[in-house]
């Protein structure tokens, strides 16, 4: 009896501490990282309320702002991820929306559709506006291929892949994000 219980602790013990230090089969990381105008960035925080309302409009609690900030509709057949440098006061943020369908099981999955803004916080504050010129867009769909997403997988509700693409600014300059990574936890919702 002994033995079998050291066993179960070592096992039990050996899972636990995979989990502390992150170890996980293969995939990039967990958030978004890219490289953008020769700046290697890491996203790895989602959205959180500071001790001021973080959307003055909507004024979200921090479950609310987490789906917020994973969710896949598998209705809609639609994925959004949004990260930034910092839960509360960030900098950079990043939104990466695309089609996505969990039952087609075929990896990689390239989406028809895809969508990223990059928002640099500094111009214009944590919400976006009609102002933020500064701020980038790249979109692949039936017109435009400016954007190239691949999903790797999916699996428990986490999705992962690459992307890369040329994003064009509000005031038309264009940019080329490069090395694309994404992982997260996705809440199935309908929206």
């Amino acid at each position: 009896m002994a033995l079998f219980r050291t066993v179960v602790i070592c096992i039990f013990g050996g899972l636990a501490l995979a989990c502390l230090l992150g170890l996980r089969t293969g995939g990039p990381e967990v958030g978004v990282h890219i490289q953008f105008k020769g700046r290697q960035m890491a996203l790895t925080s989602g959205m959180r309320a500071g001790q001021t309302a973080y959307f003055p409009h909507s004024h979200r609690n921090n479950a609310e702002l987490d789906t917020l900030s994973n969710w896949y509709d598998p209705v809609a057949g639609y994925v959004e991820i949004i990260r930034q440098d910092d839960p509360v006061s960030p900098t950079i943020g990043v939104a990466l929306g695309f089609e996505f369908d969990a039952e087609n099981g075929e990896y990689p999955y390239t989406p028809a559709h895809a969508v990223l803004q990059l928002k640099d916080f500094g111009w214009g504050g944590v919400e976006f506006s009609l102002r933020d010129t500064l701020n980038y867009t790249g979109i692949s769909n039936s017109v435009s291929d400016d954007l190239q997403v691949e999903v790797e997988g999916f699996r428990n509700d986490t999705i992962w892949g690459r992307f890369s693409g040329l994003l064009v600014s509000g005031s038309g300059g264009m940019a080329t994000v490069e090395g694309g990574s994404f992982r997260a936890l996705v809440y199935r919702v309908r929206r």
